[in-house]
């Protein structure tokens, strides 16, 4: 696939295009609509990009999926990197389109190499698990670690795991702790429960179990099912904390209903009483 740069367009498109944004901000989602029309007919790549948008979310005009999907591809081959994305979003989702993992996967890419950093973080993703293209460990950390670099925590989440399993770098659990931490502060919930798993266990810093369960209870209350799990584990053994049956059969019931397979098992072993096996 060709990779196609930005285009610039001449002062008038461009005047159109704002006028579009401002009528944005106001909540005229018609006429904003009317004005990124007539951008995208002068060439322009970010107008086209926000009439997928209205679209996809049906904003000034009716909801048309398979119409989001024209303007994202004519934007996407103008060379506008948040609609290569989204065109690969559709790809991956099947939305207005049929579902291909392989055209997903070039899209992201080409979007990656254009700087995105959430695409960046999905190229990792589809390297790591051979979405689209080969499993490749080595290159799926160093797009995770280009995404990180940008500001992207799910990359410095994800860049951390890499560390940790040494998968396509040098094992290293210091540096699997910095990345998780650095994710963790900026609300990561799974960050926070990978932290939570390296105080519990020692795993690249002191070994600490208060600390532990503070960073499951962070992560658990944000919706992480693993977090969810390990904290109904904590009450569960007293690690960390008071032992507390109650608490740990609520929060490992939690973890089940979001989809946690190991508190399943382990409420089924209890055969409905309410205590744990």
């Amino acid at each position: 696939m060709a990779r196609k740069s930005a285009q610039t367009c001449d002062p008038a498109v461009e005047q159109e295009f704002e006028r579009g944004k401002a009528y944005e901000q106001e909540q005229a989602h018609e006429k904003a609509f009317a004005c990124f029309s007539a951008a995208a007919r002068g060439g322009h790549a970010g107008a086209e990009f926000c009439l997928a948008v209205c679209c996809e979310q049906g904003r000034g005009t009716e909801r048309d999926l398979s119409q989001a999907v024209t303007h994202y591809r004519r934007a996407a081959w103008r060379g506008n990197a948040a609609a290569q994305y989204a065109l690969g979003q559709c790809y991956a989702d099947g939305r207005g389109i049929g579902r291909d993992e392989k055209s997903a996967y070039e899209w992201f890419r080409l979007s990656a190499e254009n700087g995105l950093a959430a695409a960046q973080h999905r190229v990792g993703v589809c390297c790591l698990y051979g979405i689209g293209t080969e499993k490749n460990f080595q290159a799926a950390a160093q797009w995770f670690r280009a995404a990180a670099e940008q500001g992207d925590h799910l990359a410095r989440c994800d860049l951390g795991s890499c560390y940790f399993s040494g998968r396509g770098v040098e094992k290293n659990e210091r540096k699997a702790y910095a990345c998780f931490r650095a994710a963790a502060m900026r609300g990561c919930a799974e960050a926070m429960n990978n932290l939570g798993y390296c105080f519990r266990f020692g795993r690249g810093v002191r070994k600490n179990e208060k600390k532990a369960f503070g960073c499951f209870r962070a992560a658990a209350r944000r919706g992480c099912a693993g977090a969810q799990y390990n904290l109904g584990l904590c009450y569960a053994s007293g690690s960390g904390v008071a032992q507390n049956e109650e608490q740990a059969l609520e929060w490992l019931r939690r973890a089940a209903q979001a989809g946690s397979e190991g508190a399943q098992s382990l409420l089924a072993r209890s055969n409905g009483q309410e205590r744990l096996p």
